[in-house]
């Protein structure tokens, strides 16, 4: 990755355009519903295989007990840790969950 040092000694790098995907990840413990990002025209699954971060970034995550009938709490940005990750899935690939909780909740603006 290029980078530049200004007369101040501060390193800028490129920027890095990604796009958001509303998602479900399922750990061992929670579910979560939020935003991950991923680079134009690539695909979720190759976002995180080639992620070299060992956390996935979460914005406006919605966190639920692990069989996602309550909500324990919400955050405007969580990192979790892959390890902990089970499977994740954009929400508009998911059917037959309108009575789940955490999906009655899905705001309409992030469908």
């Amino acid at each position: 990755m290029e980078s530049h040092l200004d007369d101040r000694g501060k390193y800028f790098t490129p920027r890095i355009n990604k796009e958001s995907v509303f998602s479900v990840i399922r750990t061992s413990e929670h579910l979560i519903v939020g935003h991950i990002y991923v680079r134009p025209e690539h695909r979720l699954k190759d976002e995180i295989n080639n992620d070299r971060d060992r956390f996935l970034a979460i914005t406006d995550a919605s966190v639920y007990n692990s069989a996602g009938t309550q909500l324990l709490f919400t955050s405007s940005f969580l990192l979790l840790a892959y390890n902990h990750v089970v499977l994740i899935s954009p929400v508009e690939a998911v059917s037959d969950m309108t009575e789940a909780i955490w999906f009655q909740n899905i705001p309409e603006e992030a469908e």
